[in-house]
């Protein structure tokens, strides 16, 4: 699995629809629906959340898959050390103690989240247009 930053995972890409997913990748495991957004899960380590704000079109992607690899490197399941070594994009966030930490690189619009000393996901984001604040979708 390649993670493309700003853009999604392989060839599944942010802005789609859940239609336009599920007929690349079927029916997810599992669905959950919340007030403003909605999650499929699917059993290949892939989370899509789908939320109001954007027309339920995916949203954020996130990769919990150890098989993912950023820039043809393995990201998830290293640890914090390397994460800073390797990706020196992500900097912390906040140190959220016990419950792990997040490591946002803002030019990928990646955020890590680091629990007991590892890289336990990485969720993918769209741009943002500046001036809009909206989601700039890949093509």
């Amino acid at each position: 699995m390649n993670i493309i930053p700003k853009v999604g995972i392989n060839n599944i890409k942010l802005g789609m629809t859940r239609a336009d997913v599920q007929n690349l990748l079927g029916a997810p495991a599992h669905k959950e629906n919340l007030a403003e957004e909605e999650i499929w899960e699917f059993e290949n380590g892939l989370e899509f959340s789908f939320q109001q704000e954007d027309s339920y079109r995916l949203s954020s992607i996130t990769v919990i898959a150890d098989s993912a690899l950023l820039d043809s490197k393995p990201i998830v399941g290293i640890t914090e050390e390397e994460l800073e070594d390797i990706f020196p994009s992500f900097q912390l966030d906040e140190d959220f103690k016990q419950d792990g930490k997040s490591y946002y690189a803002d030019d990928l619009q990646l955020m890590a989240w680091v629990f007991e000393g590892e890289v336990f996901n990485i969720i993918i984001f769209p741009e943002y247009d500046e001036t809009s604040e909206l989601p700039v979708w890949p093509k």
